[in-house]
């Protein structure tokens, strides 16, 4: 069974860390990788565009020459990268073959166009957005919050494997579920894996016993479970224990409480994407 790989490409993702923490993966995972560059559209941006800035000559033309040379440039590295860590252009029939990338460029508005290819696959990765990050923000949103699949977001630090010691966060919701067997393919391969939960939760809701369980019955080292110490909120002790237990991929759910960006993610999701050490794994 072949894993695919979205990487989504184009202005604040094409991070070194993403080509990274994708390399890695597609190699465990002897996965296909669909790298897909979103290109924005000349009419659109034409018409955005203020009076004043218009008057000084950017045009629709400009605009779409500009990104057509852009995306022709980003081509270029992730051929570059492709052929330099032997992927292949298609999935081969050679069984020793490690992995394989395909490029697809389209025009359009990143959410519906990262949407539609995430929901065709197994995983997404994309950088972790900062706060005056538009485009990275975006495509979290999409990705996260529009596909269903697992997000692996990734920051400055990419641990050397990814899957040498994986943190849990649970409190037994869908959210957490979807992420817990969403990450099931990195979580067979994790040398160590431990369970967070918060006091806050009720014990029938967080089902401590029953996810350790599911887990050996699938061939998953058995877990550690960590509570949170102190009076910390719990985005700070989950942060705290993936330090202390030297954790290399932080899986939770992500969560949202409206769908207004005010308030648009849950406090653990928001303090997490800001601080966590290392990548997260994601679901909704």
């Amino acid at each position: 069974m072949i894993t695919s790989i979205l990487m989504p490409l184009g202005q604040e993702l094409a991070t070194p860390r993403v080509f990274d923490a994708t390399l890695w993966l597609a190699r465990e995972l002897k996965a296909q990788v669909q790298a897909v560059y979103v290109r924005p559209d000349p009419d659109t941006a034409a018409s955005m565009i203020p009076e004043m800035i218009a008057a000084a000559g950017v045009t629709r033309e400009a605009i779409e020459r500009e990104g057509r040379q852009a995306a022709s440039a980003a081509e270029a590295r992730f051929a570059e990268w492709r052929d330099r860590n032997g992927g292949f252009v298609k999935p081969s029939e050679d069984k020793r073959a490690c992995w394989s990338a395909n490029w697809h460029e389209h025009v359009g508005e990143f959410e519906p166009i990262v949407t539609r290819f995430g929901r065709l696959s197994d995983f997404i990765i994309l950088p972790r957005p900062a706060a005056d990050e538009i485009v990275a923000q975006r495509c979290f949103d999409a990705a996260v919050f529009g596909t269903g699949r697992p997000s692996l977001l990734v920051g400055d630090t990419l641990p050397a494997n990814l899957t040498d010691n994986i943190l849990i966060a649970w409190n037994g919701s869908l959210e957490a579920s979807r992420a817990v067997f969403g990450a099931m393919p990195l979580l067979r391969l994790a040398k160590r894996v431990t369970i967070f939960t918060a006091l806050e939760y009720e014990t029938e809701a967080v089902d401590l016993d029953d996810l350790a369980a599911s887990l050996r019955a699938r061939g998953i080292h058995t877990p550690e479970v960590v509570f949170p110490s102190g009076e910390r909120s719990t985005g700070a002790a989950l942060v705290m224990a993936a330090e202390t237990q030297e954790a290399t991929l932080i899986v939770m759910g992500a969560y949202t409480h409206s769908r207004m960006r005010e308030a648009f993610l849950g406090g653990v999701t928001r303090h997490l994407i800001a601080h966590a050490p290392v990548p997260l794994l994601m679901s909704h």
